[in-house]
C-alpha cells in the first residue's frame, strides 16, 4: 500500500532498454470503480504529448522507482479513450470534502492510499474539527465504507461512524472504542437531531393518552380511593341500625 503522494515525481525506468522514460505527473482516478486506473507521465523534450501507464501495465512500484517491461507500456490518450476521459473530468480525492448520508460532515480528505497490485483504492486519511475534538489528529476510514467519491464530495455510509481509526503515535483505535473508553460525548453530540425529533414527536402524542381507554380519562390512585370511601360509608350506617334495634 502506498500514498498517493509518494507516488508524485518517481521515475518510470523500463526495464527491457534500461532507461528512464518519464517522471509520475499524477493520478487518474476511477471513481466508479474506486481505482486508480492509470499513471499521469511526464517527459522530457519541448514537443511532448500526454502520455499515460495504465496501472495493470505496471511492473513494480518500488521505493525509488516506478518499472515497465517496455517502453511502448507508455500510451497517448488517443490509444486509450477510456483513461483519457478519465483524465479530462480532472477527479481529485484530495481536498475533498467528506459527508455522511445523513448529512454528517466529518472534514477533508489530507491523503488516500493505493493498493500496488491492482490500484484500488484501500482507504483515506482525513481531518476536520468533528474528528479533532474527539480524536485530536487524523483519522483514517476504509474504502469499504465509502458510498460515492464525487468530484466535490466524497459520501460515506452511516456505519463509517463507528469505524474511523485514529492515527496518532502509531496508535490505532476505532471511534467506537473510543466512545466506550470516553463516555457519551460523541453520542450526544452527533444525536441533538434525533432526540429533538423524539422529544417533538411525544410532546405531540401526549394529549392523546387519556382517550386510550375507552375514551375515559384513567383515575389517579386517590381519588380512586375517594370513591371506595363514598361506596363504603352507607354500608356502616346500616350496620349501625341493625344493631340498635337488636338491642331493644
Amino acid at each position: 500500500m502506498r500514498k498517493s503522494k509518494q507516488f508524485m515525481a518517481m521515475p518510470v525506468i523500463s526495464l527491457e532498454e534500461g532507461q528512464q522514460i518519464g517522471n509520475i505527473k499524477g493520478l487518474i482516478i476511477d471513481p466508479v470503480k474506486k481505482v486508480v486506473s492509470a499513471l499521469v507521465i511526464e517527459q522530457k523534450g519541448w514537443f511532448k504529448e500526454q502520455k499515460f501507464i495504465p496501472f495493470n501495465k505496471i511492473n513494480s512500484v518500488g521505493n525509488d522507482a516506478i518499472t515497465v517491461e517496455q517502453s511502448n507500456t507508455i500510451q497517448k490518450g488517443t490509444v486509450m479513450p477510456d483513461i483519457y476521459k478519465l483524465y479530462k473530468a480532472n477527479l481529485e480525492i484530495n481536498g475533498t470534502k467528506i459527508v455522511t448520508e445523513t448529512g454528517t460532515a466529518l472534514g477533508y480528505i489530507d491523503e488516500y492510499y493505493v493498493q500496488l497490485t491492482d490500484g484500488a483504492i484501500a482507504g483515506i486519511e482525513f481531518s476536520g474539527k468533528l474528528i479533532n475534538s474527539m480524536l485530536k489528529g487524523k483519522a483514517y476510514l476504509d474504502s469499504s465504507f465509502i458510498r460515492t467519491i464525487g468530484k466535490e464530495v466524497i459520501v460515506v455510509y452511516e456505519e463509517a461512524m463507528d469505524n474511523i481509526i485514529k492515527l496518532e503515535g502509531g496508535i490505532q483505535e476505532t471511534v467506537k472504542q473510543i466512545k466506550h473508553s470516553t463516555g457519551s460525548l460523541w453520542d450526544s453530540t452527533l444525536k441533538k437531531t434525533k432526540e429533538l425529533s423524539s422529544n417533538i414527536s411525544t410532546s405531540l402524542t401526549k394529549p392523546f393518552e387519556k382517550n386510550t381507554n375507552t375514551g375515559k380519562d384513567k383515575l389517579s390512585g386517590n381519588q380512586s380511593g375517594l370513591l371506595q370511601d363514598a361506596k363504603e360509608e352507607p354500608i356502616k350506617e346500616q350496620s349501625q341500625e341493625t344493631t340498635s334495634e337488636n338491642k331493644k
